[in-house]
């Protein structure tokens, strides 16, 4: 995945969004894999939210570890990824 540009903040933001989606981390835990695919709708809006209130590199619960270590397991993000912008001149 490093080739393709995204850093360890950008996949924990992304883990984030996939485990508060209906079955991923479920399917995680009896298959160890990521589902083929994971609705990205709000996917936008949901990783502003997330980053402001937990940061740019937050602490995971076991819950998103969990489908972290899916994410870089399976090499694959089948609900898209977050990718975070440089901050130019305002404020976080």
């Amino acid at each position: 995945m490093g080739q393709k540009g995204f850093d360890i903040q950008e996949l924990k933001l992304t883990a984030m969004l996939y485990a508060v989606r209906p079955g991923v981390v479920d399917h995680v835990r009896r298959t160890g894999h990521l589902p083929e695919y994971i609705p990205s709708a709000g996917n936008s809006i949901g990783a502003n939210v997330l980053r402001r209130e937990r940061g740019r590199d937050p602490d995971l619960t076991e819950d998103e570890q969990l489908v972290l270590e899916a994410i870089l397991r399976d090499r694959r993000l089948p609900g898209g990824a977050v990718h975070l912008v440089p901050k130019v001149g305002r404020d976080e």
